[in-house]
């Protein structure tokens, strides 16, 4: 608990404005969260969550799913008291929530940084409306900020939390492996000598974070989705490795807001310039640990191994990518309080200009964070574009009392996963040819399809099960006029045709096209077998 209060000497009108930041920042997070129309990953976590009779059950059921079991197990203990989806909004909202306020009540930051972390895309969007499990990283990891007892380090309780932080997701096991070389170093260069105890605590605390990274390794592979990961064929390993070295800035592209992300998409020319700017803000914002060599070396390694991730084995979003912002604020605030507390090791203690020019590129890269938040606000409440269709598709279903018990099946296969959060019809996966919610990304799979292919399942679904057959397409087939093969999700494949796209619309009758989304690609035009 001591953990969690606020400072007691702390001044009275600090603690009011204190309280008065934290209150500016939950009202906006909790409308986004509250606003915000769910996606499929997020009701694919929750469907996963609720396999199986029990929760050895459940755990045995996900396995190979990619990430480890801690979001699934939460999940599924607050729908056990809550018996509704919403309870994906429940507990991603109280785990960011607890997280801003440990950020603005117990983390020694100075101002600007803790005002510009608050108040960016992932603090007030992508960890808190957003239901995913990379919020529990950004708690666990200001926890292990606030555990770091410099007098004396508890190497059981800070073991714990670095098993937790890796279990939260497979990328925050790079950020177990930053805490732990940022220890190492604290003792290795220290000035004077540490006691046996120090290293007897470290060892401990690695110990148990190794565990906790197994457990994570053993939850997640071998993994059923084999083809979400890079395909690495016909590829040199040692330029890969190489390529993520020397181009590490490359990875984190979406630091940037959308204005530019378009202009990078749209200008080869600009796309050079902003890689540039970003490696020097990457780069320079390392700088500002320049005064402290651990924490430098730390957040130089989780920035590398981010970056090989990335790389050899998926590639990352921009939920992925902030982890490392995540880190940086985390090990600002270690070496702040190092210094506060008059901690020195040996190297440079006084790197002046340095310094300053690093802490100005880190205090730019969160505040183009901000304007990314800044977008997601005027997406939600201005131009209210959503993020997914499903919620659109939900309430037409339900207008539809002839469609109550239709079958819904989709291309892709994934734009159906986020239906159960609102209608209980019944999905069907194409690509797989079984009834159910949860896409397996698997080679062991239909690749391929062609119109032609999903018209005589649907037939078939249509004369077996005796019920109306709802099919989503994303591809608007009025503006097909030739032969196409479109590559979809990461391997699939739908062919499309003239003869297919007309025989297609003779048995079918379009009924809803649903418009524009922001953030993903989950809208479709909607059509019913006749």
């Amino acid at each position: 608990m001591a953990l969690i209060v606020s400072v007691i000497d702390e001044p009275r009108s600090a603690k009011l404005g204190k309280a008065l930041i934290f209150m500016v920042w939950l009202a906006p997070a909790s409308a986004l969260c509250w606003s915000e129309t769910v996606w499929r990953d997020e009701v694919r976590a929750l469907s996963l969550a609720l396999q199986g009779d029990n929760f050895i059950d459940m755990l045995r059921q996900m396995h190979g799913e990619g990430h480890p079991a801690i979001w699934y197990i939460l999940l599924r203990a607050a729908y056990a008291v809550v018996g509704s989806p919403v309870v994906l909004k429940i507990v991603a909202l109280t785990i960011a929530a607890t997280a801003a306020y440990l950020l603005v009540f117990r983390l020694k930051l100075p101002l600007s940084i803790m005002l510009l972390a608050l108040f960016s895309s992932f603090s007030i969007f992508d960890y808190a409306a957003m239901s995913r499990n990379y919020g529990i990283s950004m708690l666990v990891i200001f926890l292990v900020v606030l555990s770091w007892d410099k007098g004396g380090r508890n190497g059981i309780l800070l073991g714990l939390l670095f098993a937790l932080l890796a279990n939260t997701n497979v990328h925050s096991v790079v950020l177990v492996g930053g805490f732990l070389a940022y220890w190492f170093f604290d003792l290795i260069l220290a000035r004077s000598r540490p006691p046996l105890t120090a290293y007897r605590a470290f060892v401990t605390a690695a110990a148990i974070a190794a565990v906790g990274i197994v457990l994570c390794f053993v939850t997640v592979y071998p993994t059923f989705n084999d083809t979400g990961q890079n395909d690495l064929s016909g590829e040199n390993f040692a330029l890969l490795v190489l390529r993520a070295l020397a181009l590490t800035s490359s990875h984190f592209m979406a630091f940037y807001p959308n204005s530019i992300l378009e202009l990078v998409v749209a200008y080869p020319l600009a796309a050079q310039i902003f890689a540039v700017l970003m490696s020097v803000l990457i780069y320079g914002s390392l700088l500002a640990l320049a005064n402290r060599w651990p924490a430098l070396i730390a957040a130089g390694l989780v920035l590398l191994g981010l970056s090989l991730l990335f790389t050899l084995v998926y590639p990352g979003g921009y939920r992925h990518q902030a982890l490392w912002l995540v880190f940086m604020i985390a090990i600002t605030a270690l070496a702040t309080d190092s210094q506060r507390d008059g901690a020195g090791v040996a190297g440079i203690e006084a790197a002046g200009g340095i310094v300053t020019f690093g802490r100005l590129c880190f205090l730019i890269l969160l505040a183009l964070q901000v304007v990314s938040g800044i977008d997601k606000v005027h997406q939600a409440f201005i131009a209210e574009i959503p993020l997914s269709r499903s919620k659109d598709l939900g309430a037409f279903i339900q207008s539809r009392p002839d469609l109550k018990d239709a079958v819904i099946m989709a291309d892709p296969d994934y734009l159906v996963e986020a239906l159960p959060y609102y209608v209980p019809n019944r999905t069907y996966l194409l690509r797989e040819e079984r009834f159910g919610a949860i896409v397996r990304y698997t080679r062991n799979a239909r690749l391929s399809l062609s119109l032609a292919d999903i018209l005589q399942t649907a037939h078939r679904l249509q004369q077996r099960e005796h019920v109306p057959v709802v099919i989503l397409l994303s591809q608007r087939l009025d503006q097909i006029t030739a032969p196409v093969s479109l590559r979809e999700s990461y391997v699939w494949r739908l062919s499309l045709t003239p003869e297919d796209i007309s025989a297609f619309q003779s048995a079918t009758s379009l009924v809803k096209r649903f418009g524009t989304v922001a953030g993903s690609d989950e809208t479709f035009d909607v059509y019913v077998l006749k």
